[in-house]
């Protein structure tokens, strides 16, 4: 039996000292982000073109009044810069949202984001942390390359999913290597290939005041990072990620904050 003041598995209810958290963190991350001078979006909670995002499992889909496939708004990123390109046509290249996003079967996710056409990742990488130091907040920074891990498969022979699955027993020296990479590694002592890509880790570890963890074997199921992303962590749950992606051909970058697991940590 289904009583009335049931809600579903993975939908949110907020009341009392959580809801007035969760208030706070939001009015802290719009702060931040006026001032840093980004435009506010909200998006449609439909969308026709999820499947560039995420994979067709995770989203809640349903068909509009014309028979055509449409689903609850999974991730924001994607639909947020087709929007600002194709319809609003606006000059302005930096926005954000505060927004929940939806995966089947019923799950509830809520982020605070921020998009930038053609823009820096190591400054809206300081504006995450910004937000973050605002609430007083330091979690260790986790930094990869959607590119690394597959480059060094094929250098080593060793299979995505088995550098995904951490398979030591079958990692060679280069493999090795790569997971004891750190600030002081030399970027010159890997493979011209992966060469590049370990000195852009290094580069934006030393452009930002904040603790940094290499990961450059980290395999990520992301659909359309294609660069350098990252993953702040607080006990194995995502604060935030962001990176580099395209849409459209415009090379871009962005974030997104995980509100309920902020507010985990901040609600005690």
């Amino acid at each position: 039996m289904i009583f009335a003041h049931d809600i579903p598995d993975g939908a949110k209810l907020y009341f009392g000292k959580k809801a007035k958290i969760k208030r706070e963190i939001e009015h802290i991350a719009s702060e931040v982000f006026e001032n840093e001078e980004f435009e506010e979006i909200v998006s449609p909670y439909f969308s026709y073109h999820q499947l560039e995002a995420l994979s067709e499992k995770e989203l809640i889909r349903f068909v509009d009044k014309e028979n055509r496939t449409l689903a609850l708004r999974g991730d924001s990123s994607v639909d947020v810069i087709r929007l600002v390109i194709k319809r609003l046509k606006s000059e302005a290249k930096k926005w954000f949202y505060i927004q929940p996003v939806f995966r089947a079967p019923s799950t509830e996710i809520n982020q605070i984001g921020a998009e930038w056409l053609k823009g820096d990742l190591i400054k809206v990488l300081k504006t995450n942390i910004n937000i973050l130091k605002r609430l007083n907040k330091n979690y260790p920074l986790i930094l990869s390359h959607i590119k690394i891990p597959r480059i060094a498969s094929k250098l080593s022979g060793v299979s995505v999913e088995d550098i995904k699955k951490m398979r030591i027993d079958k990692f060679d020296s280069l493999l090795k290597e790569l997971l004891m990479f750190d600030k002081n590694s030399n970027p010159d002592d890997f493979p011209k290939e992966i060469r590049n890509y370990l000195k852009d880790l290094l580069k934006i570890a030393k452009s930002i005041d904040y603790k940094v963890i290499f990961a450059p074997l980290y395999v990520a199921n992301l659909r359309y990072y294609n660069g350098i992303f990252y993953r702040i962590i607080n006990n194995n749950e995502i604060i935030a990620k962001g990176g580099e992606y395209k849409v459209e051909g415009i090379k871009s970058v962005g974030f997104s904050i995980y509100t309920d697991n902020l507010l985990k940590d901040m609600n005690g």
